[in-house]
């Protein structure tokens, strides 16, 4: 399964690029209806790229969730009722418990799933949160630099600030 899930994941990893690729530069520009953009600043960039990896924990909380509820349904149920607590010794106080082949089964395919999909749901959680703020700080940032801008308002044909 770990195997299936990482071939996967490298194939559908694409590279993307800002600007297209142009092997011969064109004799005019007029030919081939090819207008060249501006470049994006690094603001804009980091946008994306914090949006793109906000994008990307929130699925992982989503995908850790699910493996955190599946395991809850094989533990809980399995340790509860298919488990039960022995007496080892009839003049000792120590209890061992036992469980049915169901039952370790259920506990040992149960317990992996939500112990690792718990730790998984407090990290990405903690990810996507911090991501979300520094994406919301950085919109925030951009914001108020374009409000504070001198720019020409053509409305009232002066500059405004």
């Amino acid at each position: 399964m770990l195997l299936l899930g990482l071939s996967i994941a490298a194939f559908e990893s694409v590279a993307w690029a800002d600007e297209p690729i142009i092997t011969e530069a064109p004799a005019s520009p007029d030919r081939l209806g090819y207008v060249p953009r501006p470049s994006a600043s690094y603001d804009e960039f980091r946008q994306r790229e914090l949006h793109e990896s906000s994008r990307r924990s929130r699925n992982a909380l989503i995908g850790l969730s699910a493996s955190t509820v599946v395991g809850a349904a094989l533990f809980f149920p399995g340790l509860i009722r298919q488990c039960y607590l022995v007496q080892v010794g009839a003049s000792t106080s120590s209890e061992e418990i036992r469980c049915s082949s169901a039952g370790k089964g259920l506990v040992g395919v149960g317990w992996p799933l939500f112990f690792g999909g718990a730790t998984g749901v407090l990290i990405s959680g903690i990810m996507f949160g911090v991501r979300k703020g520094k994406l919301r700080r950085l919109e925030d940032r951009m914001a108020y630099e374009k409000s504070r801008a001198v720019r020409w308002d053509p409305r009232t044909s002066r500059f405004v600030f």
